[in-house]
């Protein structure tokens, strides 16, 4: 129930999903707002997965986004976002079964380096 509850909080706003825990960072402050945001949402054992774009800046931005279930899926973007649009950039839809791990590298285009992670993924 809790993980559900963090997940879904997970697309309010970069900076809810640090706290809550569903995501991780490396090389980017907490204080800079983030470009891209991972929304989950959990049904059963399917989840779906949605890669939103919200910069309040227009920018370049690269992303790899992997989900591990029962299946493995993958996709990866290199896009320009414009400045304070909200956009679904991927949307994936999984039976994932009862251990999952969604996890997106970002790049954004000052350098910025971090990790959205969700589910159950190894450290």
């Amino acid at each position: 129930m809790m993980r559900r509850f963090r997940n879904r909080l997970a697309i309010l706003t970069p900076a809810l999903a640090l706290a809550a825990g569903g995501a991780a960072s490396a090389g980017a402050s907490s204080e800079t707002p983030r470009a891209l945001a991972l929304s989950v949402v959990e049904e059963g054992d399917s989840i779906e997965l949605e890669l939103i774009a919200n910069s309040p800046v227009a920018q370049q931005v690269q992303y790899s986004l992997e989900l591990v279930g029962n299946s493995t899926s993958r996709h990866r973007g290199d896009t320009a976002i414009p400045a304070g649009e909200r956009q679904v950039l991927s949307r994936m839809k999984s039976s994932v079964g009862e251990h999952w791990c969604a996890r997106v590298e970002v790049t954004e285009a000052n350098g910025a380096h971090y990790t959205l992670t969700a589910g159950d993924c190894p450290a």
